[in-house]
């Protein structure tokens, strides 16, 4: 057995998904990262796998009003940074003023938003940045006409995408990100003509993700073709270094010399709240309910509205908590046992072995991945989100249907 499959059987072991009704609050031993789901969409762009709601103005105040009630009920008083993701959370600024007025003082580390293209402009860029905001992901996709109607792209054409990224990075945001999304089922070409172009703006990071092919996506009947990923990727690294930037985690190129970064999902311990919106605290990972209806009544009655939950020991905490770390490009031993004490023999025979097969690399306390364990991080990260994220969310986005159903049945 593959060190990259010993790592998928012990991930389906030690990972099983549960049911909850509520849950009780998450205890951190340090400030964890905040993420906010806003999951309000003018439109739903087929390729999105996120949970998103139509936007309705008289939603917003009884959404906010939520999140102040839910981060209540979680007792945390200061959090490492705010991440705002949606959803479109860029779409009404009214919102996303309440929003960040009520949370801006309990961190002292960036206030990062996903904005989409649509929404730009000079004026309104203005806006944002005078509520707090100062790091922000522009999710481009493409600059493409064709790449962006394949996706089912709403409110956006190629000039809409020119446009945002020329405003965005000029607007005086401390910290940019791009994101852009190709299908190796596609012209490889335009990719690499979409990250010149990014990269020509200067943002400080651009993020390219391969197409994942969700359950709940026009593109659910596809499948992903790892080594063809691997092969775009690769030639997106030689592309990157010849105008200045590096590649500095599985799917993200970072302007050399920049220290900081956008990041979510390689965050080391965060709390979500709001709808579909998960928290990991190095004992659990959960998520809450997908039916904003379900998220509104069990708050009203003072329940969190957590509906998944991993429950994991030291050793399956220390598993995950270090996948992400080396998505990230960097794994610190030392944080490792100052976080979660010492190394299980398990863990240190999976990382002697990993470092062996030349996966890995270590200097110090120093872990990173090598040309070759980035390969496969790509590989278990692509299973990982199939068979797990993919069956949380697809869990919950029936029983979220399920429970309208049965709201519309008693009316």
């Amino acid at each position: 057995m593959s060190l990259a499959e010993r790592v998928m059987e012990l991930s389906k072991r030690l990972f099983r998904i549960e049911d909850a009704d509520s849950a009780d609050p998450l205890n951190f031993d340090s400030s964890p990262g905040l993420y906010i789901h806003i999951p309000f969409c003018p439109d739903f762009c087929s390729f999105c796998p996120y949970n998103k709601t139509k936007y309705g103005a008289e939603l917003t105040d009884r959404y906010l009003n939520a999140l102040k009630r839910e981060s209540d009920l979680e007792k945390i008083e200061h959090f490492s940074s705010i991440y705002i993701g949606g959803g479109t959370p860029s779409y009404d600024l009214d919102l996303l003023r309440g929003v960040i007025s009520h949370f801006k003082e309990t961190t002292n580390g960036e206030i990062a938003l996903e904005i989409h293209p649509a929404d730009v402009s000079s004026k309104r860029l203005y806006e944002i940045r005078e509520t707090g905001v100062n790091f922000v992901s522009l999710g481009i996709q493409s600059f493409d006409d064709s790449t962006l109607n394949s996706m089912g792209r709403k409110r956006q054409d190629s000039g809409v995408s020119l446009s945002s990224i020329a405003e965005t990075t000029s607007a005086g945001f401390d910290f940019v990100d791009v994101d852009l999304i190709f299908d190796y089922q596609l012209d490889r070409r335009r990719i690499v003509e979409d990250l010149k172009t990014a990269f020509s703006y200067g943002p400080e990071q651009v993020s390219v993700y391969p197409m994942m092919r969700f359950s709940d996506t026009a593109f659910k009947n596809t499948k992903n073709d790892p080594e063809k990923e691997l092969e775009i990727l690769e030639e997106l690294e030689n592309v990157a270094l010849t105008h200045g930037y590096v590649r500095d985690s599985l799917w993200t190129f970072r302007k050399r010399g920049e220290r900081r970064k956008y990041s979510s999902v390689s965050r080391e311990f965060f709390m979500g709240i709001g709808t579909s919106a998960s928290s990991f605290n190095g004992k659990e990972f959960r998520t809450n309910t997908f039916s904003l209806d379900e998220y509104f009544s069990s708050l009203e009655t003072g329940r969190i509205p957590a509906r998944k939950i991993i429950k994991m020991g030291r050793f399956s905490a220390i598993l995950y908590y270090s996948f992400w770390a080396l998505y990230g490009g960097r794994l610190d031993l030392g944080s490792v046992e100052e976080d979660f004490g010492k190394l299980p023999l398990r863990m240190r025979c999976l990382l002697h072995s990993a470092i062996a097969s030349g996966y890995l690399e270590r200097k110090k306390d120093i872990v990173k991945p090598t040309r070759k364990g980035t390969r496969k991080l790509h590989i278990i990260e692509e299973w990982l989100t199939y068979n797990f994220i993919d069956r949380i969310w697809t869990d919950l986005r029936r029983e979220a249907r399920d429970h309208f159903a049965s709201l519309e049945s008693t009316l």
